[in-house]
């Protein structure tokens, strides 16, 4: 009986071995097994990165400002150059994915998304359709590798102040989804215009920059400036107290040369600037005026986006109203206007 005992306990310590044994086993091949899973991962992204143009965001990453230069992921000087949509209301076809392809194969790295705050076609009184158009205009964007601008599109309500609740409900709801997706990149007052001033400016941005800040610590942020955004001085004497804030300056070229080359000169080594819109207007000097300014834009490494991706019949529109595509545009979709930033874009 006492042999039976033995024998059994005997047996008992092998079985035990041999399971710890396996288990041994099972754990390293587990821990093997996971490695090769992260290997793969890091694999598949640097292939990922291969087969895109070394101008999107896998590339790139994370941007942020350093003094007043706009830098990537390497420290390296990075300018963003590309189309806005129109309102995203007004023309949504423009915004889908091929569309937004389109004008990365013309050489954008960049598209704007416009939701304008009011009037009928805005953010006031059509809430959920215009964040359920920004939500599909920037995945879009993300799908095609470039950077996203969410441009919160005030101008006729003039002073941000005027619908500050909800812009603070709508970059919450936007920075919570996209809070650690660095191709986001937030314009949160696109033309304040009136009588609104630099301190009233100021008082909107400390609201809304810190719920921004809350879920995307680390997101490019854009500040429109008085005058529809052709007046930088407040900007210049008090600037924001936020990091990786750019301030915008908007231009047409009916406005002429002098208009860029004043407001820019005073402020281009002060503080970090960004283009977030422009436009040719329809005059003989129109094409030779944006010629010198992405020119000079480009000159000093300040980003831009062209106004805008639509077929609306205005000069400032890069496709025809006759236009039946809504992507891969040939010659002959294209207005003037189209032609030459289209060209411009594939010069880079």
């Amino acid at each position: 009986m006492r042999i039976k005992k033995v024998l059994a306990v005997f047996l008992m310590c092998i079985f035990l071995g041999i399971s710890l044994c396996f288990a041994d086993i099972y754990l390293m091949q587990n821990n093997e097994i996971n490695g090769l899973i992260e290997e793969n991962h890091q694999l598949s992204h640097q292939l990922e990165v291969l087969k895109e143009p070394k101008d999107g965001v896998l590339y790139h990453g994370q941007l942020k400002v350093e003094g007043t230069d706009l830098v990537d992921c390497n420290r390296e000087k990075f300018q963003l150059r590309g189309i806005s949509s129109h309102g995203i209301l007004w023309y949504p076809e423009y915004s889908n994915y091929r569309a937004i392809r389109t004008t990365k194969q013309f050489g954008a790295n960049v598209f704007r998304i416009a939701m304008y705050t009011e009037p009928s076609k805005g953010y006031v009184n059509l809430p959920k359709e215009s964040i359920d158009a920004v939500i599909m205009a920037v995945e879009n964007t993300l799908g095609a590798d470039m950077y996203a601008i969410v441009d919160w599109h005030i101008l006729k309500d003039g002073n941000p102040n005027t619908y500050v609740e909800k812009a603070i409900e709508f970059f919450d709801k936007i920075s919570a989804l996209y809070g650690d997706n660095p191709a986001i990149i937030y314009e949160i007052c696109n033309e304040p215009n009136g009588d609104t001033s630099w301190e009233d400016i100021v008082e909107y941005s400390n609201k809304v920059i810190p719920v921004i800040r809350k879920n995307a610590p680390d997101a490019l942020i854009i500040v429109g400036t008085p005058k529809y955004c052709t007046n930088l001085q407040g900007a210049v004497q008090n600037p924001l107290s936020f990091e990786n804030v750019l301030y915008s300056f908007h231009y047409y070229t009916e406005l002429g040369q002098e208009n860029y080359v004043n407001t820019l000169s005073g402020a281009i080594n002060r503080i970090p600037l960004f283009v977030s819109e422009w436009g040719i207007s329809d005059h003989p000097e129109g094409l030779t005026l944006a010629s010198g300014f992405v020119d000079y834009l480009n000159q000093n490494n300040i980003s831009w986006v062209n106004w805008s991706l639509s077929n609306k019949e205005e000069n400032y529109s890069l496709l025809r109203p006759d236009c039946k595509h809504f992507s891969n545009w040939t010659e002959e979709c294209l207005t003037k206007t189209g032609k030459f930033i289209f060209e411009r874009l594939k010069s880079y």
